[in-house]
């Protein structure tokens, strides 16, 4: 990972909480599948023991339309009343269709739901409440983190941004990026020893042995590190395997938890 990206994000996180909420800035999360975008936020959110809620950008549908609305999406926020909160808008790329000029109700559709994210940045939001009715809710206790992919490249800046088409009004709101890289084995080895559910498993079952668990796993990991684009995540799956199979298999790990990739013709 990028340790300036994230000194940066967590002194970012300081500031939203030592202010109260007062300074909110809002930012942007690039890396390749793998980098732990969402885990990152996650463990400073959890560091800093600030709420985190997190919704799928790409799920998002424009108000109006069938599906997840961003109204939906935020409802959670009527149950924590002014605590600080940070909003984790993960895959925010998938909202972009560059290029894609066969598809008019596609664009105006991911086109719409970046306008809705506009007014909700400005401090107030429509959530979707009880008994289908709509209720108008305060969002300025709420730090809006997007993170994206975007096709896996780097030292994206707010120019790049544009040009993927986030519209200049958003970047005048959320005007910060920060790109992070693939997490190294000697990260997701630091990730596992100190992983709650395997202390969780280790406590239920008192027969597994920590190093043997952690030795297993690893060697799965580095055996797939240039193949696995699910990065961290892939670490708790391969915990849940092997406690659920008594070990991890290599057919059914192969077959479960890596992508496999195609090489142009």
């Amino acid at each position: 990972m990028s340790t300036q990206a994230i000194n940066s994000i967590r002194r970012i996180l300081s500031i939203f909480q030592t202010s109260e909420g007062e300074v909110r800035p809002h930012f942007i999360v690039t890396g390749p599948s793998g980098s732990g975008k969402s885990h990152t936020i996650a463990c400073l959110a959890d560091e800093l023991d600030i709420h985190m809620l997190e919704i799928n950008a790409a799920a998002l549908t424009k108000e109006g339309t069938a599906g997840n609305s961003l109204s939906k999406a935020l409802a959670p926020l009527t149950q924590l009343g002014n605590r600080l909160v940070i909003c984790f808008v993960d895959e925010f790329d998938k909202l972009f269709i560059s290029g894609n000029t066969n598809s008019a109700l596609a664009h105006e559709t991911t086109n719409g739901v970046q306008n809705e994210f506009l007014k909700v940045l400005e401090g107030s939001a429509s959530v979707f409440g009880d008994y289908g009715k709509y209720i108008n809710i305060k969002t300025d206790n709420v730090l809006f983190i997007f993170a994206g992919a975007f096709n896996g490249e780097e030292n994206i800046d707010l120019d790049r941004l544009r040009e993927f088409g986030i519209k200049t009004e958003f970047l005048g709101r959320v005007g910060l990026a920060y790109g992070l890289e693939k997490v190294s084995l000697v990260e997701m080895k630091n990730i596992l020893e100190n992983s709650k559910l395997l202390a969780n498993y280790l406590e239920l079952v008192p027969e597994a042995k920590e190093k043997h668990v952690v030795s297993s796993i690893m060697k799965v990991l580095t055996d797939n590190y240039e193949n696995n684009t699910i990065g961290v995540r892939m670490i708790n799956t391969l915990i849940h395997q092997y406690f659920i199979d008594g070990g991890l298999q290599e057919k059914a790990v192969k077959k479960t938890t890596f992508q496999k990739t195609l090489a142009l013709k």
